[in-house]
């Protein structure tokens, strides 16, 4: 079963790829699964330049080749989001994050040191020539030529540094490069992908206000702007973004499932086993069939590196497929 937005319909699971070792024994369980979800029922697949040290993004690639080229799939049958904003490293290349921010991102000039907002072991940028590079080295990886949603991934860190004014007149400029790539084709839509952003509490220097980002896109675009998905993270341990009162939309608090439906911003999911703790549980299936049944959420990012975990959860949401959501 499927959920629409206006301009393409999802599935109500997502392969996710951030997950497991940057080795060739993982690529291919990934490969596996990802055709084997894309012809059985899924067709949206989230993943990240950071993701495995770029092989995520080089999976899927791969997958989406062989499919176009055997003619199973067409382009617009799959919906596809990556995302930018944290240093990768480059397994292929035998580069750790920080030799690749010397060797691919400072040494030719895309960022300089300034550009960094950096919190312990955590390198986030804002730099619009640093998304031009990254959806660049994303659409080569993916082999496309248009990527769905680009998420501006962990953008809290940076506004953890910068602080509440100057985070958005970065994020602004950033948004106009968003909205001019819109215009060449390279993305379809932009957005943000988050872990803790919109669920602090609106005093804490990490919080990020749904309803200043969207007033900031709608400052540099119009309505028309292209701000229409966000990422966060929900399951039955963690349901903050539906119960905690802490996004303001006209002057009312809302939950950010509430804002994000006033505000016309569809919302995906991740972490729907709480990284992992809820996967030992005797119901297991009943803790993931919750998240699916929450009808507020477009679709659910659930990593899926192994073939029976596809199988299982393509069983639960066609299972749900008979109720009202």
């Amino acid at each position: 079963m499927k959920r629409s937005t206006p301009w393409f319909d999802v599935s109500r699971i997502a392969v996710g790829t951030h997950l497991g070792e940057m080795n060739e024994a993982d690529s291919a369980l990934y490969q596996e699964s990802i055709e084997f979800a894309l012809c059985n029922g899924i067709n949206f697949i989230d993943t990240a330049l950071n993701y495995r040290g770029m092989r995520s993004e080089r999976d899927v690639g791969v997958v989406l080749s062989k499919l176009f080229k055997e003619d199973r799939m067409n382009r617009d049958d799959i919906v596809i989001s990556t995302k930018a904003g944290i240093i990768p490293g480059d397994i292929d290349l035998q580069l750790r994050p920080e030799n690749y921010l010397k060797e691919k991102l400072i040494a030719p000039g895309i960022l300089q040191e300034k550009d960094l907002q950096i919190i312990d072991n955590h390198k986030h940028v804002l730099k619009p020539s640093y998304y031009e590079f990254a959806i660049e080295q994303s659409l080569n990886h993916l082999n496309l030529d248009t990527i769905d949603i680009h998420y501006i991934h962990n953008p809290e860190i940076s506004k953890h540094v910068l602080g509440e004014e100057n985070f958005y007149k970065e994020l602004e400029r950033l948004f106009r490069f968003y909205e001019d790539q819109v215009e060449r084709g390279t993305i379809r839509f932009y957005g943000m992908a988050v872990w803790t952003a919109f669920t602090e509490n609106p005093g804490a220097s990490g919080y990020i206000s749904l309803g200043k980002v969207i007033n900031t896109a709608k400052k540099v675009a119009g309505s028309s702007h292209h701000f229409r998905f966000i990422q966060t993270p929900f399951n039955f341990y963690n349901q903050k973004v539906l119960t905690d009162q802490n996004q303001q939309v006209q002057g009312k608090w809302r939950t950010l499932f509430q804002a994000a439906d006033e505000l016309e911003v569809y919302v995906t999911t991740s972490a729907p086993l709480d990284c992992g703790r809820l996967k030992n549980e005797q119901n297991l299936n009943e803790r993931i069939r919750f998240v699916l049944d929450t009808p507020t959420i477009l679709s659910t990012m659930i990593g899926m590196r192994r073939l029976e975990t596809v199988k299982r959860n393509i069983s639960l949401f066609k299972e749900g497929a008979g109720s009202k959501y």
